[in-house]
């Protein structure tokens, strides 16, 4: 006498179990078209995502979901500079205000066209994050009509963060181990940061370098990374506390 696979229940040729309702597998009507279990095993199961239902056969690679996200990013993006340039020229006539977040939708699509599309290995991928940033600000110095802040401020504190980010991501890439180390050198970059935005704004205003709170700063966050790094490196490494600590 069959027996439901999940509650243990006499079931007979019921197509289905009386109590919880589990598919008989013994049981020809089980076998019928209309019954909502049928044919699972004939046809991929199906899911239900952002792009609409996609099949397990047709799912997507990760680069394909990173070039729909790029196109869905451009689409979108051309929509609003188009907006904005026509809202701009019906109110007043010509381009002026709407070119500051044009200028700034288009930064962001030339940053998601290099992570997004281009492959890891291409060069053209990294010079295009590395100039980007600083032809944006120069690009706001043109709109405002002063480049001296653009050329003599903005630009090099933005080379220096970019210097500096890129110090921390090879930092991170080449450790053999990773742990509190990674907080400990995003630490450092953030210091490195504070004083080199300090730095430059002092040169650019004042001639001089006064340094103030940015040499808090790195004092106060400098020790902490030691610390880290102490704890990653010696610590965290050694099992056995007993002969770290000469106990």
């Amino acid at each position: 006498m069959p027996y439901c696979p999940d509650c243990g229940v006499e079931i007979g040729n019921a197509p289905a179990c009386p109590l919880c309702g589990a598919r008989n597998p013994r049981s020809t009507a089980a076998a019928e078209p209309d019954c909502p279990d049928t044919n699972e095993g004939d046809h991929p199961s199906r899911r239900q995502g952002f792009l609409g239902e996609v099949t397990e056969a047709e799912s997507l690679t990760v680069f394909e979901k990173r070039k729909i996200a790029w196109e869905v990013l451009s689409v979108a993006f051309s929509i609003a500079i188009v907006a904005l340039s026509l809202i701009n020229i019906l109110v007043a006539g010509k381009l002026s205000w709407s070119l500051y977040p044009v200028s700034a939708f288009f930064f962001v699509w030339v940053v998601a066209t290099a992570f997004l599309v281009m492959g890891e290995t291409s060069r053209l991928r990294y010079v295009l994050a590395i100039l980007d940033m600083p032809i944006f600000l120069l690009a706001l110095g043109l709109f405002t009509g002063d480049m001296s802040w653009a050329w003599r401020l903005a630009v090099p504190i933005a080379i220096f963060a970019e210097i500096v980010i890129a110090g921390v991501a090879l930092s991170v890439r080449n450790a053999k181990r990773k742990g509190l180390n990674i907080l400990a050198f995003i630490l450092v970059g953030a210091a490195l940061i504070c004083l080199g935005v300090e730095t430059f704004i002092d040169l650019f205003a004042f001639g001089k370098i006064s340094l103030g709170w940015s040499a808090i700063t790195a004092i106060a966050l400098i020790p902490i990374a030691g610390f880290l790094i102490y704890l990653h490196y010696r610590v965290a490494k050694t099992t056995n506390l007993h002969r770290l600590f000469k106990l």
